[in-house]
């Protein structure tokens, strides 16, 4: 399954993150080891001033621009009073936060810690969560198993709760564990299960060995015991230590994969969490805490906007003075309608979408019906559809607390007839469906909370593609008696709890008497009637002829992957890193009075044995090296070249730690490649960054004179204005929002519409129209388009990017500045070479600049401009 954009950037820069701690690590190791060479007085002297690598490491990350939180490392300690690393991947409801976790243990496991067995303990917070986990989990071809295999060499193994487990099971393969967070949470019966006494973990815990188990103590010094009562069967009394689940996790030292991170924020879960030890935490949270965690990505609604993620915009039907069985028929008649639509498209397309309705009603249990009528029970919705819709009684599931009619319906397949679920809680968090199109809100008490608590149970776009069709790319929502603004703001709360609160704007209002939140955008006066356009990249196919540039086959297919070797083969480091061990206990009945097991060491640790797993090592090069053939002669070559060095048993030892070195050194020579081709291409006019005339203008990026937009109600609306509250002057279009700019942007803005050389500028990136395709796989989005004024000589265009100061020097701002450079010079020669004539509006040069937020950027910008 191939990652959306913002989903590999997200990744990436967590495996930057995870380099970056790893080297960290090493580097102390490397300390350490001197610093026990020392005298003890001056050993705790240095001990004591050395920093936390993991603190230093998220500083690291800080600095060279790839964490997006610019907040403090936030410790958590385990209980060793060891710092743990925690990151949290701030991602929206629908982005895809499974799959995600999935690829990060993959990175974590091997990337960071050099193996593919171990433990991880994924924690869900809801019982929907749990069932959907576990469900991916178990099927063998669903992306996140197969992501999980892949990472293991196949060998994953999903636990629950009372499964048991031993110590080989570690060492021989991935073991998943998924748990209810209230399981972990030391509040409930749930709670105890985790930390009783139990038989399932023997393997884990020294028996009848005092000194072993004073060692384990030591080592793991929040180990729990029995106390006295307990200890009375065991008959070393507090000297046993509990055989729980909690306690083998706090020796295992698990992988957490914190799913919905942002609900486990109390001072009893938090340290419930840090006392199992864990190794690494993986925070997935649509809406985290910035006080508590750190938050290495950030992505936007807008992201997923972009990549046909959801369906947007909502649409919003509010009826006056109607009873709910009028709201509930309105709703019906639109699932009509797009049912219709949905088979046209069917048979246009091939693609199969059945759209589906959620009805939340009042009350839904046995006793709680109401005569009155006042309250809609979820029977009261059932019997209308089915008695005076006219809807099959099959083609409707109710899942409430009582009744879970959703068992094992798979809602995507053709075969299944579900058209309609109500329900009032039980689908509250947790629970999306891509065919969900229509929310038909009945409760009146509770109709506002529940726009904010459903509106993300239907946003998941069918297939991650959009249909081009209006209907089957939009959310409809339907209710009755409540103040349009306040369920407007309600919407848009919800959004902001699914971590999409920049897309408020996509809330629009239909229905009787009421202003619609449609706006139109027009070029002011002065520019209206001119065609205003800049270049696209674009690759020649054939004199005279052209079409968009394809990244994969332009750019990464012409790579010459035959040329690409393991330059390290004579430097590489073989160390021990990836191999497992195993220790053998004998377990028989204690020679005593009473019936007792007891065990003892039979055989000493012996390693656990390893194999090259050859096509499970290409299978990891093919992110780098998407051919197979090619990846399995670099590994070949790699191997032979190692083995002049080092033994079969070493380079097994060392595989993991290895095959990432490997993919490093590929990784830099295919960024290269891609450069070089990109540079080639461009020379010879194959690769083409200039404006083309009829017939070919269609080529270009033109900016519509006019166009219509959504913006919801309140402080969406709020225009930018002058320092003194007056109207822009200089903006190419006749409406700009304040939500479309941050703090440095909103200052740039307003710079240059005081600037009497810009004749217009337009904020680019909020629209995210012009993207300009390089030889890094992610397209750059510009932020500021300006046009200097001519005075009758020579036009200009200035293209801004802007950056903070802490982004200065990044990989990112150098690709940047090397790609620009090149634009222009692409752009240079386009219009030297005179083959096409151009528009009158044409500027004759163009340049790009970024700028970076700092005391002097004024001066900076006044540069560019002038």
């Amino acid at each position: 399954m191939r990652l959306k954009d913002y989903q590999a950037q997200a990744l990436d820069t967590l495996s930057t993150y995870l380099r970056t701690l790893r080297d960290g690590f090493d580097k102390r190791a490397t300390e350490l080891a001197d610093i026990e060479k020392l005298p003890s007085a001056t050993r705790e002297r240095v001990m004591a001033i050395l920093g936390d690598p993991v603190a230093e490491a998220w500083q690291a990350s800080q600095k060279s621009g790839i964490a997006a939180s610019p907040d403090p490392w936030r410790e958590l300690k385990d209980g060793a009073g060891h710092s743990i690393p925690h990151v949290c991947l701030k991602l929206p409801t629908g982005g895809g936060k499974t799959l995600l976790a999935a690829h990060g243990i993959d990175r974590i496991l091997v990337s960071h810690f050099r193996q593919m067995t171990g433990f991880v303990l994924w924690i869900v917070p809801s019982e929907a969560i749990y069932t959907q986990t576990k469900k991916q989990l178990a099927d063998r071809v669903h992306p996140i198993r197969q992501t999980l295999d892949r990472a293991s060499g196949g060998r994953v193994k999903v636990l629950e709760k009372l499964d048991g487990f031993i110590r080989q099971d570690l060492e021989q393969k991935l073991c998943v564990l998924l748990l209810m967070l209230q399981s972990t949470g030391r509040e409930n019966k749930e709670t105890l299960k985790v930390f009783q006494d139990s038989g399932h973990y023997t393997s884990f815990f020294p028996q009848d060995d005092p000194a072993a188990r004073a060692k384990l103590r030591k080592d793991v010094p929040n180990l729990e015991h029995l106390d006295l009562a307990e200890a009375a069967l065991g008959g070393e009394g507090a000297a046993w230590i509990k055989q729980s689940l909690g306690n083998t996790l706090r020796v295992i030292r698990p992988v957490i994969v914190l799913d919905e991170g942002h609900r486990s924020y109390s001072e009893i879960a938090r340290g419930t969490l840090a006392s199992l030890n864990p190794r690494f935490m993986l925070e997935l949270s649509a809406t985290p805490d910035r006080t508590h965690s750190n938050i290495l990505v950030s992505v936007s609604g807008r992201a997923l906007k972009d990549e046909e993620m959801i369906k947007l915009p909502i649409r919003l039907e509010v009826g006056r003075n109607l009873r709910w069985q009028t709201t509930l028929q309105h709703a019906l008649d639109w699932l009509d309608k797009i049912e219709k639509q949905a088979r046209e498209f069917e048979n246009r397309t091939g693609r199969y979408i059945r759209p589906i309705m959620l009805v939340r009603v009042d009350r839904t249990g046995r006793d709680q019906r109401d005569k009155s009528g006042a309250l809609v029970h979820s029977e009261d919705a059932f019997e209308f559809l089915t008695q005076k819709a006219g809807v099959p009684p099959e083609a409707i599931r109710r899942q409430t607390a009582e009744i879970k009619e959703l068992k094992d319906d798979d809602l995507l397949s053709p075969y299944c007839g579900v058209r309609v679920i109500i329900t009032k809680d039980a689908l509250r968090e947790g629970w999306d469906c891509p065919f969900a199109y229509v929310l038909a809100i009945l409760s009146k008490g509770t109709a506002k909370t529940a726009l904010t608590q459903m509106i993300g149970r239907v946003l998941r776009q069918p297939q991650a593609a959009r249909t081009n069709v209006e209907a089957l790319d939009e959310t409809h929502v339907f209710c009755t008696d409540v103040d349009v603004a306040e369920a407007v703001r309600r919407i848009k709360d919800g959004l902001e709890a699914e971590g999409m609160g920049d897309l408020g704007g996509e809330v629009t209002v239909g229905g009787k008497g009421r202003e619609s939140e449609k706006i139109e955008m027009r070029f002011r006066e002065q520019f209206r009637g001119k065609r205003i356009m800049v270049p696209r990249i674009l690759h020649r196919n054939g004199k005279g002829k052209y079409r968009d540039l394809d990244y994969e086959a332009d750019v990464l297919g012409c790579i010459d992957y035959e040329a690409m070797f393991y330059r390290k083969a004579d430097e590489f480091n073989f160390a021990d890193y990836d191999v497992g061990t195993r220790e053998t206990f004998a377990i028989d009945i204690k020679d005593s009075a009473r019936f007792e097991l007891g065990s003892a060491p039979a055989a000493d640790a012996m390693p656990v044995e390893q194999k090259l797993d050859r096509p499970g090592l290409i299978r990891r090069m093919r992110d780098v090296i998407p051919n197979p053939w090619q990846g399995a002669r670099i590994l070949d070559d790699a191997l032979a070249a190692l083995g002049t060095r080092a033994s079969e048993a070493e380079i097994i030892g060392s595989r993991l730690t290895l095959i990432e070195d490997i993919k490093s050194d590929l990784s830099e020579q295919a960024k290269r490649a891609a450069e070089d081709v990109f540079r080639r291409k461009v020379k010879n006019g194959d690769i083409v960054f200039k404006l083309l005339a009829a017939p070919l203008d269609d080529f270009n990026f033109e900016f519509m004179e006019c166009f219509e937009t959504h913006v919801a109600y309140g402080d969406s609306k709020a225009p930018l204005l002058n320092t003194g509250g007056s109207p822009l002057d200089r903006a190419l279009y006749d409406k700009v929002f304040k939500k479309d700019f941050n703090e440095f942007e909103e200052r740039v803005a307003l710079y240059l519409d005081g600037r009497d050389a810009v004749n217009w500028w337009c904020r680019m990136a909020a629209r995210r129209d012009w993207g300009l395709q390089g030889w890094a796989k992610n397209k750059v989005y510009p932020d500021f388009l300006v046009r200097l004024d001519a005075n009758g000589e020579t036009a200009r265009l200035r293209v801004l990017e802007t950056k903070g100061k802490h982004l200065e020097g990044s990989q990112d701002t150098e690709f940047k500045s090397k790609f620009f450079e090149l634009l222009e010079q692409a752009y240079s020669a386009g219009r030297e070479a005179g083959d096409v004539e151009l528009f009158a509006e044409s500027p004759n040069v163009m340049r790009f600049r970024i700028l970076i937020q700092e005391a002097a950027w004024r001066n900076d910008l006044e540069g560019v401009i002038s």
